[in-house]
């Protein structure tokens, strides 16, 4: 089928005409992408949706050779290999938590503390140089620079 009762192509031909034209891809990405995306969304986030959609979507144009044009929707198609993609994010996911549980190191945590550290020693630093500018007894310049240190 090459049409269908709308008048516009059907993604088999869509696919078929994109042999030639590569560019005719595109309006395959414009009729399905969104739906797709709330697909890929509702199971990863809408932070990943995008990313998650562009794969799949570029995974199917390196395979569109290989799409069987007897069947004339591609949503099937399209939702297999997103599915697929969504799977192998959620794989990767978890070996990362796991190897971090292994390592013991909190990736939120750690720099966020390593930041403070730093801001903190900046700013005794700074508080210890400014005391010393003051006026007054010596001993007491050096005893609040060293319990700042």
């Amino acid at each position: 089928m090459i049409a269908n009762e709308s008048g516009r192509a059907d993604d088999a031909e869509l696919i078929r005409r994109s042999e030639r034209d590569p560019e005719a891809f595109a309006d395959l990405f414009e009729r399905h992408a969104p739906a797709l995306r709330r697909y890929v969304a509702r199971r990863l986030g809408p932070s990943l949706a995008d990313d998650i959609v562009s794969d799949a979507f570029l995974a199917a144009f390196r395979r569109r050779g290989r799409y069987d044009l007897s069947h004339p929707d591609a949503r099937p198609w399209l939702y297999g290999i997103a599915a697929r993609l969504v799977s192998r994010h959620r794989r990767v996911e978890i070996r990362f938590y796991r190897a971090l549980v292994r390592s013991g190191v909190d990736e939120i945590v750690e720099p966020y503390a390593e930041r403070v550290d730093d801001r903190v020693a900046a700013q005794q630093a700074g508080l210890a140089a400014a005391l010393m500018q003051l006026p007054g007894p010596g001993h007491a310049r050096r005893s609040v620079d060293q319990t700042l240190r």
